[in-house]
């Protein structure tokens, strides 16, 4: 059966949004196996409508603005948290601990929902709640993978206000701290903001790669230390990264 002028359109899209470098026409006649007459056809449409853009001076081709366009609109119209809540339940229903999803909210991260655990645990968080980022999991998660200006610029306003013996109360220590999160790919807290409440926090991540929102577990220390806690980071860190995928979200490289 012959491929429709929708399918080869969306193939010519893709073979431009996945090449490392803007495609020439050549290129696109090379890669894609369609002749030069239905290249060009492709081309002209995907152009008018703003699906590309040509680049007089390298002669090749990019997206146009139409698809940033859309990518934006669907960002402003989704929900993270029922996008999330599958992997939520997933891991809510394998550690049988308190899992939330949080997003960042000027020098706080505020959690949009929260699966409690099924034991009680005397503590409780809600949605609307919020943490400093520098005495949680969640905002190490966030702030780990910014840009240094952003980092730095947060840091030099921040008050590191001291909650308990464990919190982190300078920039130096801070960014310590955040980059052992880019090497293991998730933040902790162990009991920085409560004598008695540890968590792990995982990063999701948009189109662009910036961190967006985060998966959380979190417990009481006496139930499970730290390092016990940790031992579920990499179920956090692929519940995070299905949720980064179904948004069409990716992690920087």
């Amino acid at each position: 059966m012959r491929s429709s002028i929708v399918e080869k359109l969306v193939a010519v899209l893709t073979l431009v949004s996945e090449a490392k470098r803007p495609p020439t026409f050549s290129e696109l006649v090379s890669i894609s196996g369609f002749n030069k007459s239905t290249t060009h056809r492709l081309l002209a449409l995907a152009v008018e409508a703003q699906l590309l853009q040509f680049d007089k001076e390298r002669k090749a081709y990019l997206l146009g603005s139409k698809i940033f366009d859309m990518v934006r609109n669907a960002y402003n119209g989704y929900d993270i948290q029922i996008i999330a809540l599958g992997e939520m339940m997933r891991l809510h229903e394998l550690i049988e601990e308190n899992v939330t999803i949080g997003v960042p909210a000027g020098p706080d991260t505020i959690y949009l929902r929260v699966l409690e655990a099924k034991k009680p645990m005397g503590t409780a968080h809600r949605p609307g709640m919020r943490e400093p980022f520098h005495c949680s999991a969640s905002g190490k998660a966030l702030l780990a993978f910014m840009p240094d200006r952003v980092i730095d610029a947060k840091l030099a306003a921040h008050d590191f206000e001291r909650f308990t013996d464990n919190t982190i109360t300078t920039p130096e220590a801070y960014k310590q701290a955040l980059e052992i999160v880019r090497n293991t790919g998730f933040g902790t807290n162990d009991r920085e903001e409560y004598d008695h409440l540890v968590g792990i926090s995982a990063p999701i991540f948009n189109f662009i790669g910036e961190p967006i929102a985060v998966l959380n577990i979190w417990t009481l220390h006496h139930r499970q230390s730290i390092a016990q806690l940790s031992t579920w980071s990499d179920e956090l860190i692929a519940s995070a990264a299905r949720v980064t995928e179904l948004i069409g979200g990716a992690a920087p490289s």
